[in-house]
């Protein structure tokens, strides 16, 4: 098999240099901004020269480069949560996108300063503490065929569910206790298998093992086998991660 040719980064990113990175000039191009804070290389080594991130509290920025066109290619991430993307071919303005989100604006005020970002429904959801709500909402109004409606509707109807967030792993049910990513991983899960349902540990979740909880004929069933599992004080979903939870659980 020939191996594809290494792309000349320099001839679409002259700011670069034969040896510099998106880290160098992009730090450089945020204090010319006017803003202090840091620009760190992104941690996957492959992408050393190429991509950048900038980390302040619960916000993270991410910019990677094009290798086939100029393309500064943004993403604007809080507690867990993708919030906004956008690419741009201007330097100067991947800069100031760093620095209007990393400085703790909302969404519209993002949109506001740099027009070429953009976001949706469950990003203005998150912003307002509606994500749980509004994730329902999309599942049981979504055509995806991924989704079992019948499933979503019985989990829906049982409100110790219903305050978790859900989401969909391939075609199974999660449901989390925080709305960023990581999730957590301490409520059981269900798959649509076969016209039964699997209701498993999150890490044994495979459609092909064992249902090492139980498995039903339908749907209320199987929802009633994930609230008689659930974890002790399994409250309503919180803002964050998983890892955030560790950490207050631990104090």
């Amino acid at each position: 098999m020939t191996s594809q040719p290494v792309p000349n980064l320099a001839s679409l990113y002259p700011e670069l240099g034969q040896d510099g990175t998106l880290q160098i000039v992009l730090q450089k191009a945020v204090h010319q901004a006017g803003y202090r804070f840091d620009v760190l290389p992104e941690r996957a080594p492959g992408w050393k020269r190429s991509g950048a991130r900038a980390d302040s509290g619960n916000r993270t920025t991410s910019t990677h480069l094009g290798i086939q066109d100029r393309c500064f290619g943004m993403s604007f991430w809080e507690r867990g949560v993708a919030m906004a993307k956008g690419t741009t071919t201007s330097l100067d303005e991947a800069a100031m996108a760093t620095g209007v989100w990393q400085s703790g604006a909302n969404l519209e005020d993002l949109r506001s300063a740099c027009q070429f970002v953009h976001y949706g429904p469950l990003a203005e959801a998150h912003e307002r503490g509606t994500a749980v709500e509004t994730m329902w909402m999309i599942y049981r109004q979504t055509a995806a065929p991924h989704v079992d409606h019948d499933l979503i509707e019985a989990a829906y109807a049982q409100p110790q569910l219903r305050a978790l967030f859900p989401f969909h792993s391939h075609r199974s049910l999660n449901f989390s206790r925080c709305t960023g990513f990581p999730y957590t991983n301490d409520v059981p899960v269900v798959t649509p298998v076969d016209g039964k349902y699997r209701v498993t540990w999150w890490k044994t979740r495979s459609p092909h093992g064992p249902a090492d909880i139980g498995e039903t004929d339908n749907p209320r069933d199987a929802v009633a086998l994930v609230v008689a599992h659930l974890p002790p004080e399994c409250g309503p979903a919180v803002p964050g991660t998983a890892d955030d939870l560790d950490k207050s659980d631990s104090t």
